[in-house]
């Protein structure tokens, strides 16, 4: 399946963000006017179409995690009951082009930019934080877990490496 971009690229000053509306109300205001305010603590990348509109987007950010409790899976290469991971914070795909699996490779994408990272400067962890309940089905893949009570998943770095390469 081919999606419905063709360039990813970091979010600058000169994407016309304004139209990219996905329908759920928090991503798109964040989105719309924080994600550049936030540019020097989370990279976002936009995915624009052949004509250079934003199609979609995804949003990595570095973190500390304390993994006190969590299982020797999640919690190996952790120091100190911390680990150093990648969260997903905010992910969006335009109205228009949502269905056809496309957002499925968003996620894909959001992956393989999180590997990358990994691969330049290894992390131990990959975290999403669904938007509401409903996402957390979307978010999972081979080795993601849901931490109980919230909608955090959490995944080993290794997890996101294999899952990529089916």
């Amino acid at each position: 399946m081919t999606p419905p971009w063709d360039v990813v690229e970091k979010l600058h000053a000169n994407h016309d963000i304004s139209r990219m509306v996905c329908g759920l109300e928090s991503v798109d205001e964040w989105f719309q006017t924080q994600a550049l305010a936030n540019a020097q603590h989370v990279a976002t990348h936009v995915c624009l179409d052949s004509f250079g509109v934003v199609v979609g987007f995804f949003a990595l950010k570095t973190v500390i995690v304390a993994t006190e409790g969590y299982s020797s899976r999640l919690r190996s290469g952790s120091r100190d009951g911390q680990s150093i991971g990648i969260l997903l914070c905010q992910m969006g795909l335009a109205k228009p082009v949502q269905g056809n699996g496309h957002g499925k490779l968003l996620l894909r994408q959001a992956l393989s930019e999180a590997a990358s990272a990994h691969h330049s400067s290894p992390v131990q962890l990959f975290l999403v934080d669904a938007a509401n309940a409903d996402l957390v089905r979307f978010y999972q893949f081979p080795g993601m877990q849901l931490i109980p009570n919230t909608l955090r998943l959490i995944a080993p770095m290794g997890a996101v490496v294999k899952a990529l390469a089916n």
